[in-house]
């Protein structure tokens, strides 16, 4: 195709007049250059990062230790076409041989997946890796497994978007086949998806940038460079412009080349019809004749309409060495009519700046707005004393399951408008993603406490946004370099650690935050270690009785040391290990030397005392937990009426039926349920009202509340009024003082625990402990 050159039939090469755009033969209907785009100068803009081509093959990974299957699928594999494109076959033999790969290889359309590799839960794991740490949710993954009875919960299934579930020995030619079609197709779909939405957002931005062009020259050069960014193409076309003439006929009308790029440089300021050059004088001609955006062999025609019948229309012809997808052949469709109305309406242009950069339901910017003002943050000039903070909200997965997704997105719209109405107008607010909310500016002015203050300080008594805590994360930008999706990734980490923590609390970045997380990580395999090596042990906490002074139950509390036998706090310890299988080997240990504990108790006479025990979610929703505790009750002899099990109320809600059903075999087979940390979650009265339970416990940070006002004892009363009208027993956590246990009793609270009344203890001095305080309670015989 020949790039530059031509000249007319005579061999000269006379050049389109340079004031031909400028001086029409009608001054009444002339249109001067600066006249037509008058905007301030701005630096012709870079070629941005564009779509990715479509890959001549689809790539797959295979992760499985077991080496003879692999070779086996790598044979099935090799033959297979799906849509016309081979395979190309990766294969990882452990999980951790999987995520060095994905960190290193990108578009793996699909990850074929054993369940139980390295460890039983080493398949699980790497697809929240996927998921959640490198944030990859296009690719499908399919688990495998050799084992019919290892299958994942469908919960897990479907919050980490795992495609399909195969047992390896059913997996027959025709079903590999059928799998690899279907979810090689599902993620072309989802590439199209991300690929528009990437290329609205590049439009959008181009937009900002051709519209800070000084002349019609200069907005037609960066026209054909934006073009090009778009394609992922270096910069090679011309831009033409079909003049307007009083009273001349459209078809009459000349074109001329307004600006030209790469090889075509040469052609600038030249008329179309002057050139000998076929390759690209037909193309665009057909384009003005049909008025419409066309593509043919070596390249695509985007035509730009006028605003009228007597205006200006434009073409711009851009060299394409390759076919072009059908989401990029639209995205050159709306970046036509964008920038054709871009020069007389901004309506268009408007409209995908909303759907690119604000929030689909709040009045807040977005991610992508976040990701863009955080870039213009971190300019050497911007960074001082500012700062980004991100909020959670805590339980907010149980507010949506208490009371629906309706409620849940009020709630989040009214977070939202407060904290738009209430902060500092120079704080940049977006909504990040699902309960992840982003504050930008000044640090003094996105002080956590400022946000809790706008939660607690507006709205009526019952506003439900009082009833939130937040988790939080800041990062300072002062001393902190590279763009703004840096430091996003740098708050998400630091909100981790935060969420780690518990509920409201608030973390501050530092560099050291990374080994913060490495030292988690260790810490979880001292844990393990821990745990193999028998030192988990278990503490008692006795419960009063506030009417008679009496003890009536005893609660068993986690204990665990290191290898040097320092204790690890529970805060520590055990949200680490929910985040993997370790909670269920652990709960199982401390269920059982609860158990011990409970024959311990009855032997000694104290038979009647309750013992109580917490389980986790892992536990209480696994199909042969209740065989578990026939089991245990079986070896150790003790009565069912002997066991209290406790559950948090934020677990209940996670997975409601499943867990309504699990304690009411339970309580049918003699146990007592309790609902532990009351009034933190979000449950309804009527999700209460249907769950099994025979106590609830009010969580020790309302306890520590009473005596500090009026007002400070008004959930705590609430709490226990709800118990007793619905026929359940309270029981108070944490009562550290006289006062505390004198205004539970008055307020009708049956039962309290807390170091007012003694603090955890072993088993043995928990025999020694009880044995004193009922030869204390002894009649003495008179003398």
């Amino acid at each position: 195709m020949r790039r530059a050159g031509g000249g007319s039939a005579t061999g000269e090469t006379d050049a389109m007049p340079a004031d031909a755009f400028s001086h029409h033969s009608d001054p009444d209907l002339a249109v001067d250059d600066e006249e037509l785009v008058d905007f301030q100068p701005e630096p012709i803009a870079v070629i941005k990062p564009a779509l990715p081509a479509k890959p001549a093959r689809w790539r797959v990974l295979t992760v499985d230790d077991d080496r003879g299957f692999q070779r086996s699928l790598s044979f099935a594999l090799s033959g297979e076409l799906v849509a016309g494109r081979a395979i190309e076959h990766l294969q990882a033999y452990s999980m951790h041989e999987a995520v060095q790969l994905l960190l290193r290889e990108r578009d793996i359309a699909l990850i074929l997946l054993d369940v139980v590799m390295e460890t039983d839960d080493a398949g699980l794991r790497l697809v929240k890796s996927v998921r959640e740490v490198l944030g990859n949710a296009e690719v499908r993954i399919v688990l495998l497994t050799g084992q019919p009875g290892v299958a994942p919960m469908p919960e897990v299934i479907r919050d980490y978007d795992i495609s399909d579930y195969w047992i390896k020995s059913e997996l027959t030619p025709a079903r590999l086949s059928s799998l690899l079609t279907a979810n090689l197709r599902t993620y072309e779909q989802l590439q199209s998806v991300v690929q528009a939405r990437r290329g609205l957002q590049m439009i959008v931005e181009s937009s900002n940038l051709l519209f800070g062009a000084r002349s019609l020259r200069e907005f037609s050069a960066r026209v054909l460079s934006e073009v090009a960014a778009l394609l992922g193409l270096v910069p090679e076309g011309v831009l033409c412009a079909r003049l307007r003439r009083a009273g001349e006929p459209l078809v009459n009308r000349r074109i001329g080349i307004i600006s030209a790029v790469g090889s075509y440089a040469s052609l600038t300021d030249r008329w179309l019809d002057e050139l000998d050059m076929p390759e690209i004088v037909w193309p665009l001609q057909q384009c003005f004749i049909g008025r419409q955006t066309l593509t043919f062999s070596g390249g695509t025609v985007l035509y730009f309409p006028p605003s009228g019948e007597e205006g200006d229309d434009y073409a711009a012809l851009v060299a394409v060495p390759r076919e072009l997808a059908p989401t990029e052949l639209e995205l050159l469709h709306v970046f036509a009519l964008n920038v054709a109305s871009g020069l007389h309406n901004v309506s268009l242009m408007s409209r995908l700046d909303k759907m690119a950069y604000e929030d689909g339901l709040t009045p807040l910017p977005n991610r992508n707005a976040l990701v863009r003002a955080l870039d213009f943050a971190m300019e050497p000039v911007q960074r001082a004393g500012r700062g980004l903070l991100l909020l959670d909200i805590d339980g907010f997965s149980g507010i949506n399951i208490a009371f629906g997704p309706g409620y849940g997105n009020d709630i989040l719209r009214r977070l939202a408008i407060r904290l738009r109405n209430s902060l500092d107008a120079s704080v940049f607010i977006a909504r990040v993603s699902k309960d992840i909310f982003a504050l930008l500016g000044q640090t003094e002015r996105i002080h956590p406490d400022l946000v809790r203050a706008v939660l607690n300080g507006a709205g009526e008594a019952d506003d439900p946004l009082k009833f939130l805590t937040l988790g939080t994360a800041l990062v300072p930008l002062d001393a902190l370099g590279g763009r703004g999706q840096d430091v996003l990734e740098l708050a998400g980490l630091t909100l981790k650690q935060a969420k780690l923590r518990g509920h409201g609390q608030h973390e501050v970045y530092h560099p050291d935050l990374e080994k913060a997380a490495a030292e988690s990580f260790r810490l979880l395999e001292r844990i393990r270690q821990a745990v193999d090596n028998d030192r988990l042990s278990v503490e008692f906490q006795p419960q009063i009785d506030l009417r008679s002074g009496k003890v009536k139950g005893i609660e068993a509390l986690a204990r665990l040391h290191d290898e040097h036998g320092v204790p690890v706090s529970p805060d520590v310890f055990i949200p680490l290990t929910e985040t993997t299988g370790l909670i269920l080997e652990m709960g199982e240990r401390i269920f059982a030397l609860s158990c011990q504990a409970a024959k311990a108790l009855a032997m000694a006479g104290f038979a009647t005392l309750k013992v109580a025990i917490n389980l986790s979610v892992a536990q209480l929703i696994r199909p042969e937990q209740m065989e578990r505790v026939l089991a245990r009750l079986a070896s150790t002899g003790i009565n069912p009426e002997q066991l209290e099990v406790e559950v948090t109320e934020s677990v209940a809600m996670l997975n409601f039926d499943a867990v309504r059903a699990q304690l009411q075999r339970f309580q049918f087979l003699g146990l007592t349920v309790a609902i532990d940390d009351f009034g933190t979650g979000f449950s309804s009265l009527a999700y209460l009202s249907q769950l099994p339970a025979d106590r609830l416990k009010i969580d020790r940070r309302f306890v520590g509340e009473l005596g500090q006002g009026e007002e400070a004892g008004a959930i705590a009363d609430m709490i226990i009024k709800l118990a007793i009208r619905l026929g359940k027993t309270v029981v108070a956590e944490g009562v550290e003082t006289e006062a505390q246990a004198l205004w539970l009793h008055a307020h009708g609270c049956h039962y309290a625990q807390g170091y007012y009344y003694a603090r955890p203890m072993p088993l043995a001095a928990l025999l020694t402990w009880l044995d004193e305080r009922r030869a204390a309670e002894r009649p003495v015989a008179p003398v």
